[in-house]
């Protein structure tokens, strides 16, 4: 059920059922079935430096103390999600070249971030985000930086702009698409600082609506793979990227 208490925590979503979509490897996507979990992880493994730009800036305390925000930055997690349904670039960057054997589920913004958000913890409205990504350029982001300040980022202590903070990206990169959910591990109870991970319990089956196979597999491939899926116990429809394929009408002599 929907939480009231979660709209203060949605950023820049105007229909919360509005599809998304995200492409896991087939051992990524095996290992979500399987474990009934998503695996979030902390910006510091995300791939382009700017992720998380904020935290990763230092702080003038005055008098010659510099301060880092690297405490901070250890405890927020995220997943990357797509309002693009079918997208070249989306397969080929997750779903390796070598095996194209990548698997995509869709869901809508809504089920995602009800399936995240826990109404039984009193500090859910510190930890659980949704948003959509925001793109900037380089020069955007910097000079929002020397105009800012720790102490207005923080103020009101509700993390909501720390968390509009990691929902930015370059736009080089707007390509994506992205929506993204954030986590807070405020608590230090759940997030593994070793792996940098934070692991979400889910029921795949409520969540995800559809599972899409890899365009660059062949029909064969696509019969071969969809078994697979299917004797790891998954029911929801399963079906092949049409991303490739090509139909063309006759033309007249």
């Amino acid at each position: 059920m929907f939480d009231r208490k979660m709209e203060d925590n949605i950023h820049r979503i105007h229909d919360l059922d509005q599809k998304i979509y995200r492409i896991f490897s087939y051992g990524r996507f095996q290992e979500m079935f399987g474990n009934k979990e998503l695996v979030l992880l902390n910006p510091s493994k995300w791939d382009d430096p700017f992720e998380n730009f904020f935290l990763k800036t230092e702080v003038d305390c005055g008098g010659g103390e510099i301060a880092t925000l690297e405490a901070l930055a250890r405890d927020w997690y995220g997943q990357c999600w797509t309002t693009q349904s079918d997208s070249d670039a989306m397969w080929r960057i997750y779903s390796p070249e070598k095996e194209k054997n990548g698997i995509r589920v869709s869901t809508t913004i809504r089920k995602l971030f009800t399936a995240i958000w826990d109404a039984a913890d009193d500090s859910a409205y510190l930890k659980f985000f949704i948003g959509k990504v925001e793109y900037l350029t380089k020069a955007d982001i910097i000079a929002f930086l020397n105009k800012t300040s720790f102490s207005s980022i923080t103020m009101g202590g509700t993390n909501d702009l720390f968390s509009q903070l990691l929902l930015v990206k370059r736009t080089e990169f707007s390509h994506e698409n992205e929506i993204r959910i954030i986590v807070d591990d405020v608590d230090k109870l759940i997030g593994d600082h070793r792996s940098k991970t934070y692991k979400i319990a889910i029921d795949p089956h409520t969540l995800f609506d559809e599972v899409c196979i890899d365009p660059r597999t062949t029909v064969f491939e696509f019969e071969s793979l969809k078994t697979q899926v299917k004797a790891i116990g998954i029911t929801l429809p399963i079906v092949h990227s049409q991303l490739y394929t090509m139909t063309l009408p006759r033309i007249r002599m």
